[in-house]
């Protein structure tokens, strides 16, 4: 029997849901104001989630759309100001942050986006408008003392000494075990990196530098390429060990396309187990260049998700160690 971890918990599974407004709200939260867009007690229970599980997803809903028609109301009806100004809260914030209502993001996704894009409330919450005022807090500083510490201030972020110790045991696993497992696309991560032989030092993100000291000591070494998740990824900050999911960035939703792209290249299926020095044969043979895989073959960025790994141009790194081999 196959044991399953994480089914059923992935990216469109949302664990909170929030008006798009309150994303920055809890910030100002954190910060210590007392933001009128959220109840103290859900405030409190949001940022307690927040922290102890790295996996939560976070629906953005706004109600921008739900307005009635101009003929369905009454003459002298005047629309309230605060439900005016919590529409526009909404869209400004989807805005900002390139999404739509009704998007599912893993929390620190959007926390890292927020900051990114939102350097204080100011302009989003209130105004000098008359009328348009808005949060008397928007300038209290809460959201800026928060947004400074960056988004480990508001997810949960995985302790150090795990990580080191997710390591040593990797480190371990991969020197010593009967074959490696490999997530299809980090084979050309650990391409990009050695460079033709310049990447000669431990990474402080995964465990590339082992594998590779690893395949070069033992080129026959077999290896089972799988979809997700591999034991390089097992010391990454973005690696929830509980539940073997990634929760870098909202689960670097490329990195799946990028293994599954490589599989149809390689014409492989998860699981497929091959000698290391045949993979890379293979590898080498059927993919010339990252613009390939981690350009999408145009070279063209959709969206944020769809970033481009190393930029358009294809990863020089990746050449060089086509034509050098790893070996």
């Amino acid at each position: 029997m196959t044991k399953q971890r994480g089914i059923g918990d992935g990216l469109c599974q949302a664990l909170i849901t929030m008006q798009a407004r309150q994303l920055p709200a809890t910030v100002c939260v954190q910060g210590g104001a007392d933001c009128p867009l959220l109840g103290k007690q859900q405030a409190q229970d949001i940022l307690h989630r927040l922290k102890q599980d790295p996996t939560v997803t976070i629906r953005l809903e706004s109600r921008a759309d739900e307005l009635p028609h101009y003929e369905d109301l009454e003459p002298d009806c005047h629309a309230d100001p605060e439900e005016v100004l919590n529409r526009k809260r909404d869209l400004d914030v989807l805005q900002r942050l390139g999404l739509v209502p009704g998007s599912i993001r893993r929390a620190r996704y959007l926390y890292e986006l927020l900051f990114r894009r939102v350097e204080r409330p100011y302009g989003l919450c209130a105004y000098d408008t008359p009328g348009w005022e808005g949060c008397p807090l928007a300038r209290s500083g809460a959201y800026e003392s928060v947004r400074e510490q960056g988004w480990q201030a508001m997810v949960y972020a995985r302790p150090q000494e795990e990580m080191a110790e997710y390591r040593r045991r990797s480190a371990e696993r991969i020197a010593d075990g009967e074959r490696l497992y490999i997530r299809s696309h980090h084979l050309m991560c650990l391409a990009c990196w050695y460079a033709g032989g310049k990447g000669q030092e431990p990474r402080p993100n995964d465990t590339i530098y082992e594998a590779l000291r690893r395949i070069q000591r033992d080129p026959e070494v077999p290896i089972t390429l799988v979809e997700g998740c591999c034991e390089v990824c097992n010391c990454c900050d973005g690696f929830h060990p509980e539940t073997s999911r990634c929760v870098h960035a909202g689960g670097l939703i490329r990195d799946y396309k990028k293994d599954l792209d490589v599989f149809q290249k390689l014409g492989l299926m998860p699981g497929a187990t091959l000698p290391a020095r045949e993979v890379f044969d293979l590898l080498f043979e059927r993919i010339q260049s990252t613009t390939e895989i981690c350009g999408y073959g145009d070279d063209v960025v959709m969206s944020q998700e769809w970033t481009i790994c190393g930029g358009p141009g294809g990863n020089p790194g990746y050449v060089a160690t086509r034509r050098t081999g790893v070996f």
